[in-house]
């Protein structure tokens, strides 16, 4: 009688995906509180502040990148559930968030 091996717990993995992505929006919005939200002086209401220029891009660029890793990292712990023989659903889920992640970073900081 030969026993298959355990497998792994697709609720769990998926927590520990979607930490990663909590983690990266916890992350922008202490970095949000760390800019400066006064306009310089003299520029009228034509200039915005650090902090609403970043917020303006974060919503309209990052956002959106951010979506689709989402997406990807969805697919991407499908087939490591399925396929995988890995058992740690912390591997598991941190193996599907890091590359779509970190793509979705270095993109995000090209001019």
């Amino acid at each position: 009688m030969t026993l298959s091996p355990p497998r792994i717990d697709a609720r769990s993995s998926f927590l520990v995906l979607a930490g990663w992505y909590v983690a990266v929006v916890v992350a922008f919005g202490m970095f949000l509180g760390t800019l400066s939200g006064s306009v310089l002086t003299g520029c009228g209401e034509v200039c915005d502040s650090e902090r609403s220029r970043t917020l303006l891009f974060g919503l309209y660029v990052a956002l959106p990148a951010l979506f689709l890793a989402l997406l990807v990292s969805l697919a991407t712990l499908a087939v490591l559930i399925s396929r995988t023989q890995l058992r740690s659903s912390a591997l598991v889920g941190t193996l599907a968030a890091l590359l779509p992640l970190v793509a979705c970073g270095l993109l995000a900081t090209i001019p």
